[in-house]
């Protein structure tokens, strides 16, 4: 099963966005674990990110802020048969 993690900053108002796209694309990609966690300072740090909410494929950076819902499910579609 691949991992999709969205680092989200607690509080910031795009929490929510990315939840709401996280649970619309859990029913698209069933075969998807997705998580969704505040970030640490230690993510800054050992990954580089500066922008919230962060979206990581198998601990690697996708695309950071909030994405377009077709968009993602194609790169993660793709990640996929890439994988297989």
């Amino acid at each position: 099963m691949t991992r999709l993690d969205i680092l989200v900053h607690g509080g910031c108002l795009s929490e929510q966005s990315a939840r709401t796209l996280a649970n619309e694309i859990r029913g698209e990609l069933p075969g998807w674990e997705i998580a969704i966690r505040s970030a640490e300072l230690c993510d800054a740090d050992l990954l580089g990110v500066l922008v919230f909410p962060a979206f990581l494929v198998e601990g690697r950076i996708l695309t950071t802020g909030i994405p377009q819902k077709e968009w993602l499910v194609a790169k993660l579609r793709a990640w996929e048969k890439r994988e297989r």
